[in-house]
Order: structure tokens, then C-alpha cells, then sequence
């Protein structure tokens, strides 16, 4: 219920039906020009309104009608003119000084606007449009209580219209007032005809005050009372997300990408969304058709790229992660993800080059340490993988993959108690870590602890099923504990899966995600 000339429109109505002095003609005039002016039919309204001038008793409504027509033909000066003129021809005009501090408003005169909007309180203290556009101001200025002070005598106006929410709503959020903030919204959902916009907006000013569910019902009321637009659709994806709701969100992300399919905003989002809820392939898509809109938009390309190598389609992975690094070439995210699509590939001295370049930039960060302690370990170079692998957890003792490759390079180096030691301890600390309990299991079979590395290898495969190298050990055990029917059945099961080892070549998934 924002300030508007239509105010003004309003009061002469209201004089003229009961200022029975008025002749008939002049009344007729201003009755006449007052619905032109709502019809739109400005110069019309023009000439009826100044047929209503030389009459004294009508002079100053007519001034007033005037100044409403010069205020919607953007003539503020002349408008303000005639708001002058009618306000001293007759100060209780409220509508005329409604009128007159709106075009002060957009003439940039705050004072002057604040000043009129004070008076018609005096006049009106009820007057729900002047006290918003108090309190509107005085939230502006982070003044809420002031504000709500100025709203209270109008709140049930004001509760009744979108901008009167939204001022309210801006108080109740910023005094952390959430039930009150809530409630808004129950108001808001029951008004009609209201611009998506502006749902869009007070939805926004709920989800940016904690408001999440209630910001989410006024969206959805919106979505189901009017045709949805992108920005409708791509909002409300984003208030799913705030909710952890990938479901909603990307159901919303494809509902925007219909209305408006070249957005790419909408395409990275939704793939972003895909891929961190395991929804690889349809990330995949996501990322293909934003790569399509924008081929050489570096982030698309990491993303992109990103997916590929989480699906072992490492050809595109390094295409695409080439051409981001080169377009980012400062940025340690797209190097970084470079490096552990070469390791996919096995391209080693590659990715031990990138990452050497990034810790010299980058000293004090474990997981560029972990990654390249790694990539030596798979290079045989134990020496130099151990001095990388421990600065790795001097810098952060909280993680697992250091903790794992260092037991590796132990082991490798014939140092299996300390192996199986740095192994247990990880595992007690993370005991669903499969890859430790794979070769846990394979130490301890070797050190003739078979009722251990049982245990340890049937918590291998609960973890990973399609675990090649853990059913395979597991086979080996039960022959040597003398169950060769178990152990046919563990070998066969075994060779029907990926003959592939994937130790190696997953591991650029551990370089993107150390905790896998």
C-alpha cells in the first residue's frame, strides 16, 4: 500500500459527496475527470478537471485532480505545482499531500517527502499509507523498532498488502521476531493477483531471515495461482536447496530450464545439485548442454570434466580439464583437478609435475601433500611419498587418506607392523573405510592372523561389494583355512566381477574426495 496519486483521486471523491455546497457542474466535471484518469484517458481528464478550476468551491480538488494527471504524465513539476496550489487552497486535502510527498520522493527530496507524510498523520493518524512509507523509511535506515512503531496503529492495512508485508517482514527479521515473520507469510499466501515478482521477493526476504519453509509454501502458492515463470521455477529450486530437499530442487531446476532453455545459470545449478547427490549421469546431461550454450566457459568446462572422471570416461574428463586449466591457469581448483585426471590416465610424472607446481604455491595445504604423496607412492618413489605423506598429517591430523598411502609406503617398504598398526588405528578412528580393511585383510592373511584378516576382509566386501581385490583375498583365505568349497565359491564370484584392480585406477576419485 505504497504512497500513489490515486490517493488523491480518492479524497476528491470523498469531498465531493459530501461538500453540498459544490454546483452541479463543477461536481460533474471532477466526477467525469476522476474516471478518465482511472480509464487512463489522460487529456480527457485534463479538460474536464480545469472546467472545475474557476469555481472556488471546486478550485482546490480540481488542482488536486490536475496534479494526479501531471504526476502520471511524468510532468513532476507541474504536478507538484498543483499538489502546492491545492494543499493552500485547502490544507485537508490528505490525498493531495500524499500525492505531492510522492513526487517528492522521486525527485530525490526525502526530507520534504517525510515532512508531508508526517503532516497527513496529524490530519489522519490512521492513515495506513502515510505510516508505511514512515516505516518503510525508517527500515531503510535500520531503524526497525522505529519502524514497527510507525506500522502498529495501520498493521491490519498493512498486513493486507505486498508492500506492507514486506516492510513488516524486514522488521520482524531483522529484531529476530521468526514467529512473527512466519505468520507473515500465512498472510501473504491469502492475498490474490500478486505480481510472481513480488512473491519472489518477500520469499526471498523469509529464506534470507531462516524462514525457509514458509519462504518455500509462498512460492509453491504462487506456482499453482499463476503460469510459472524461469525466475519463479529457478528460485524455488534454490529454496529447496536451502532445505536440503535435492529432490524438489531439481525437479524446480528442470521446470526453469523449460521456460527458459538456454540458461545456463539454471544447467550448472542443477548439475551442480545432480552430481553432489550421486546423480552422475544426469549431471552429465546438465553439464553436456551448458557446454553446448557456452563451449569455452571455463567453469562449465571444470564441471564437465569434473563428471567425466567420476565415470571413468577419462578421454573427455581430459580434454575438457585441459582446456579449463589453460582458460584458469592461476587457479589451484582447475590444476589440481587436471592433475587427478591424469592420474586416471596414468599419466604419473604429469600430475606429479602440476601438483609439485601447486605446493610451491601452496606449502601449508595436507591435501595437496596427500595427493602428491600419492601420486609418488604410485610411482615407486616411497622415500619421497612418506616426507609428503607425513607433512600432509602434521598439517591435518583429522582425515584418512594420508593415514592409508603412509601404511601403504610402510608396507611396501617391509615394514608391515608398522603397516598393519597405522591400519587399525585409521580403521578405529574410521572403521568403515573399505580400502583399509581390504588390505588389512591381505596383512594379516599374510602374517597367518586368518581370523582376523577374515573379519577384516568380510568388512571389505559389506563395504564394497564389487570389491575385485577383497573377494579375490578372501577366496585365497578360506582355501588356506581348508574351506575349499567356500573358497571355489569366493574365487568364481571374484572372476565374475571387473577383472580390473581398481586400487589404481580410481584413484583420482580419493585425489577429488580423499574420504571415499
Amino acid at each position: 500500500m505504497a504512497s500513489s496519486p490515486a490517493a488523491a483521486l480518492l479524497c476528491a471523491s470523498l469531498l465531493l459527496s459530501t461538500a453540498a455546497k459544490l454546483t452541479g457542474d463543477s461536481r460533474t466535471a471532477l466526477q467525469r475527470a476522476a474516471e478518465l484518469v482511472q480509464q487512463g484517458r489522460l487529456d480527457e481528464a485534463d479538460q474536464q478537471a480545469r472546467l472545475a478550476l474557476s469555481d472556488p468551491q471546486t478550485r482546490a480538488v480540481a488542482c488536486s485532480v490536475l496534479g494526479t494527471i501531471r504526476f502520471q504524465q511524468k510532468r513532476l513539476k507541474e504536478s507538484a505545482d498543483f499538489l502546492q496550489e491545492a494543499i493552500r487552497l485547502e490544507p485537508r486535502l490528505v490525498g493531495a499531500r500524499l500525492s505531492l510527498a510522492e513526487v517528492y520522493t522521486l525527485q530525490q527530496k526525502p526530507e520534504l517527502a517525510f515532512g508531508l507524510f508526517r503532516q497527513v498523520l496529524k490530519l489522519d493518524p490512521s492513515n495506513a499509507s502515510a505510516r508505511l512509507a514512515l516505516a518503510r523509511s525508517e527500515a531503510e535506515k535500520g531503524n526497525y523498532r522505529q519502524s514497527l512503531e510507525f506500522a502498529k496503529p495501520a498493521l491490519p492495512a498493512l498486513r493486507q498488502s505486498a508492500d506492507g508485508l514486506l516492510v513488516l517482514a524486514t522488521d520482524y527479521i531483522s529484531l529476530d521476531d521468526r514467529v512473527g515473520t512466519a505468520g507473515l507469510a500465512s498472510d501473504w499466501i491469502k492475498m490474490e493477483n500478486i505480481a510472481p515478482a513480488w512473491s519472489i521477493r518477500f520469499a526471498l526476504l523469509l529464506a534470507k531471515g531462516g524462514i525457509v519453509p514458509e519462504a518455500i509454501d509462498v512460492l509453491e502458492n504462487a506456482k499453482h495461482n499463476q503460469p510459472v515463470s524461469y525466475d519463479l521455477a529457478f528460485n524455488l529450486a534454490g529454496m529447496y536447496l536451502l532445505k536440503n530437499d535435492t529432490t524438489h530442487a531439481l525437479e524446480n531446476y528442470d521446470l526453469a530450464i523449460t521456460r527458459n532453455p538456454v540458461s545456463v545459470a539454471a544447467f550448472r545449478q542443477a548439475a551442480t545439485v545432480a552430481e553432489g547427490h550421486g546423480e552422475l549421469e544426469r549431471a552429465l546431461s546438465y553439464w553436456m548442454k551448458a557446454k553446448k550454450l557456452e563451449p569455452e566457459n571455463p567453469e562449465i568446462l571444470l564441471g564437465f570434466g569434473r563428471v567425466c572422471l567420476k565415470m571413468d570416461l577419462l578421454d573427455d574428463a581430459e580434454t575438457a580439464l585441459t582446456r579449463a586449466a589453460g582458460l584458469r591457469p592461476d587457479d589451484p581448483s582447475y590444476q589440481y583437478t587436471l592433475a587427478s585426471a591424469k592420474v586416471g590416465k596414468k599419466q604419473f610424472e604429469v600430475a606429479q609435475s602440476i601438483l609439485e607446481g601447486l605446493i610451491t604455491k601452496q606449502p601449508q595445504d595436507a591435501h595437496l601433500h596427500y595427493a602428491l604423496g600419492s601420486v609418488l607412492y604410485l610411482e615407486g618413489h616411497l622415500n619421497e611419498a612418506a616426507t609428503h605423506l607425513r607433512e600432509s598429517v602434521r598439517l591435518q591430523p583429522d582425515q584418512q587418506a594420508a593415514y592409508y598411502y603412509s601404511a601403504l609406503v610402510a608396507r611396501d617398504q617391509g615394514r608391515e607392523a608398522e603397516a598393519i598398526r597405522l591400519l587399525e588405528e585409521l580403521l578405529r578412528r574410521y572403521p568403515d573405510h573399505a580400502l583399509s580393511c581390504e588390505v588389512l585383510g591381505g596383512m594379516l592373511m599374510s602374517a597367518h592372523r586368518y581370523s582376523e584378516a577374515q573379519k577384516s576382509l568380510q568388512k571389505a566386501i559389506s563395504l564394497n561389494p564389487q570389491s575385485v581385490k577383497a573377494n579375490y583375498q578372501l577366496g585365497l583365505l578360506l582355501a588356506r583355512m581348508g574351506e575349499k568349497d567356500e573358497s571355489d565359491k569366493q574365487l568364481r564370484l571374484a572372476h565374475s566381477l571387473r577383472v580390473e584392480d581398481e586400487t589404481n585406477s580410481r584413484l583420482q576419485l580419493r585425489l577429488l574426495d580423499p574420504d571415499r
